[in-house]
């Protein structure tokens, strides 16, 4: 019965071809008898058959070209982990300039980062740690001697929203649990695109709404923290950044001396970045050393202010006469 049927097709689909005028043997060279795998039709047939009849890929055939070779597995490797091709020619040279830029980055990582962690709603240890760890993972996966690797303020800002918002639905989650999922949730999304070579995709990201993102959340920045430095206290500094500027001039009146120590650090910061590039265009052939001294401005105003503080509030402790950090808990505790 079967062997029937199968004929009945057969002849069902000879009978449709014909009426669609489909020819059958279209495999077969014209005018030449049937050409076995990898011979010339030339050998056997005329000057107008095709030069070669290569057999049809089969399913194996399109696995084995999708499964990588042992070279391809040591490329992709050696690609994933760049600090493979340079690690064995590292040298003192390197060494030197590497822990210049260590002690200059290092200066100015330390206050920032305790500032962004506040920025993110949490204690300032924690700005701490992820100042350094994402270095300390990253040089395995890449290199680049512009890019920053760490709490950035954008960064920040949206994590202390995100942090605000779930605290008011689940009060009793800590802070530090909330940042951490959200941590591993953007870097394992980030892993993914990477390990699948999909980093391609951020190129097409128009350069205009980055800039205006920027520039937004800079302004936004900006005013919630002024308040802070004029010890202005009394509203929501994540409110809207237009109620914030309202607010914060409706309040001036109440301006502490907080004000005094932030406005004078401000100045200072962009008085010593100013000498310094006025200097070195004056001075070209000390250019070098008057951008090392601009970098480590933010250092040396840190270091004036905290001598500044303790001078003031070493009698005050209990009630210190402007608003301090506080105490920073030591090692790692979570």
């Amino acid at each position: 019965m079967a062997i029937l049927e199968g004929k009945k097709l057969t002849q069902l689909g000879n009978t449709f071809a014909k009426g669609m005028g489909i020819k059958k043997n279209y495999r077969e060279p014209i005018g030449a008898d049937p050409v076995t795998r990898g011979e010339s039709t030339f050998s056997v047939g005329t000057s107008d058959t095709h030069a070669y009849v290569e057999e049809e890929p089969s399913s194996a055939d399109w696995l084995r070209e999708l499964v990588p070779t042992s070279q391809q597995f040591v490329h992709y490797f050696v690609n994933l982990f760049p600090f493979l091709r340079w690690i064995t020619r590292y040298n003192l040279q390197w060494l030197i300039g590497d822990l210049v830029a260590g002690i200059t980055v290092g200066a100015v990582v330390v206050p920032q980062s305790m500032a962004y962690a506040k920025l993110a709603e949490l204690e300032p240890q924690f700005g701490l740690y992820s100042s350094f760890m994402g270095v300390l993972i990253y040089w395995f996966f890449a290199t680049s001697k512009d890019i920053t690797i760490g709490p950035v303020a954008v960064m920040s800002t949206l994590v202390g929203h995100v942090v605000i918002k779930v605290r008011l639905i689940h009060p009793e989650i800590p802070e530090h649990y909330i940042a951490s999922a959200l941590a591993i949730l953007c870097g394992g999304i980030i892993t993914f695109i990477g390990l699948i070579r999909c980093g391609w995709i951020v190129d097409f990201i128009p350069l205009t709404a980055i800039t205006a993102f920027m520039t937004g959340s800079a302004i936004s920045i900006a005013a919630g923290q002024v308040p802070s430095m004029m010890g202005i206290r009394g509203f929501d500094t994540r409110d809207a950044t237009f109620k914030v500027i309202i607010n914060t001039f409706k309040h001036l009146p109440d301006t502490k001396i907080d004000a005094a120590m932030g406005l004078t650090a401000l100045f200072l910061l962009y008085f010593i970045r100013w000498a310094c590039n006025f200097s070195a265009k004056k001075n070209p052939t000390k250019q070098k050393l008057f951008f090392f001294l601009a970098t480590l401005r933010t250092a040396f105003v840190i270091l004036l202010y905290v001598m500044i503080s303790w001078l003031v509030n070493r009698n005050h402790r209990e009630k210190p006469i402007f608003k301090i950090l506080g105490t920073v808990p030591r090692g790692v505790y979570y």
